[in-house]
């Protein structure tokens, strides 16, 4: 009977060290991706909005961070390549939190 007690704590305890192995690598922490997709239509709204965007008049291509969905973190940002009024040019997209509002920068 002790040896089956022991050999219980001896898995309870691996289960315990797997479990603290795992939570240091991240693997139970939560990440959210933004769609490129949706940041793109919402990068060419913002930069031909004339009253609460940058009234670009036309926006003719949108890129953003390569086609690759960004994770979405506070602090963290990514590139568009945007074509404006022919000419190319970059934007800057930063998280604001971690629900996935973003800031779009003016085009550079």
């Amino acid at each position: 009977m002790t040896l089956l007690w022991g050999g219980a704590a001896i898995i309870a305890l691996e289960v315990v060290v797997l479990i603290a192995v795992l939570w240091l690598f991240g693997v139970f922490e939560r990440s959210y991706v933004l769609d490129v997709n949706q940041a793109e239509i919402g990068v060419r709204q913002i930069l031909s909005d004339p009253i609460n965007g940058y009234g670009a008049n036309d926006v003719s291509s949108v890129r953003c961070n390569g086609g690759v969905d960004p994770k979405v973190k506070r602090g963290n940002s990514f590139m568009c390549e945007v074509t404006v009024n022919g000419a190319p040019r970059q934007v800057q997209v930063v998280f604001r939190d971690d629900a996935g509002t973003y800031e779009v920068d003016g085009p550079r």
